[in-house]
């Protein structure tokens, strides 16, 4: 009796050693002091939101003017340079009627160059292509739904916006008859979509870059059609806003 007596007591005495250790982790977990704990109910409900910041530079009611240039790279026979103009009026923050215009300066590619001057020895061919784009203008819808923020050499945060555009517009175009050295201007309808980026220097002062993909029906040099046309074009622009009314 006195051995399962002394059981009984070095049973019960390792059970409280094994309990005591949990015990006092469990009461380190709760606050003792009231501060504490609405403290720690603070922090846990901060964990749990999803901080979104709004818009740093804000665009509703407001004007954008913008002065780019760029570049038409996909063509075969020319590169085409831009120099045009863009115009926004932001009616929502995310919403804006844009109205855009530019002239093409054009230049040989190494392709034109080499069918005139080096395919055959001692001769040349004369390479005369039916159409080439001249002047384009147009209006569309610029969606941008997404802002956002970028480090700038580990000292300073930029602050950038991207959108989707899709519009309508009209190419000027000059096609060459056959047979005639002059050729003949002509205006053809198309449409284009494309994607615009902004980076902000300022509230007023941002720098822009678009592409947009231009799609015409060209015409032959006897003006029939000879197919979709879809000039690329890649450009970076200067745009300065109007101050937000009040």
């Amino acid at each position: 009796m006195k051995r399962y007596g002394m059981l009984k007591l070095l049973g019960f005495v390792l059970t409280c050693a094994m309990l005591a250790p949990a015990a006092a982790i469990a009461q380190d977990d709760v606050p003792s002091d009231p501060l504490d704990r609405e403290f720690d109910l603070y922090w846990a409900e901060k964990r749990e939101v999803r901080n979104i910041h709004k818009r740093l530079f804000l665009k509703e009611s407001r004007h954008e003017f913008a002065l780019y240039f760029g570049v038409v790279p996909n063509d075969d026979f020319f590169t085409y340079l831009p120099l045009g103009l863009k115009y926004d009026y932001y009616f929502s923050e995310d919403f804006a009627i844009e109205v855009a215009g530019s002239y093409f300066f054009k230049q040989n590619r190494d392709l034109k160059d080499f069918l005139e001057n080096e395919i055959l020895t001692g001769g040349q061919i004369d390479v005369q292509l039916p159409q080439y784009l001249v002047w384009q203008a147009g209006a569309g819808v610029l969606w941008t739904p997404f802002h956002g923020k970028v480090g700038i050499f580990d000292t300073k945060l930029g602050h950038f916006d991207f959108g989707f555009y899709l519009g309508i517009m009209a190419l000027g175009t000059e096609v060459q008859k056959e047979g005639v050295d002059d050729t003949e201007g002509r205006v053809d309808v198309g449409g284009n979509v494309g994607a615009t980026v902004r980076f902000y220097v300022h509230d007023y002062v941002a720098l822009r870059i678009d592409y947009r993909h231009f799609f015409y029906n060209a015409r032959d040099a006897d003006d029939n059609s000879r197919g979709l046309s879809y000039p690329a074009e890649l450009t970076f622009g200067l745009s300065f806003f109007t101050a937000a009314p009040e």
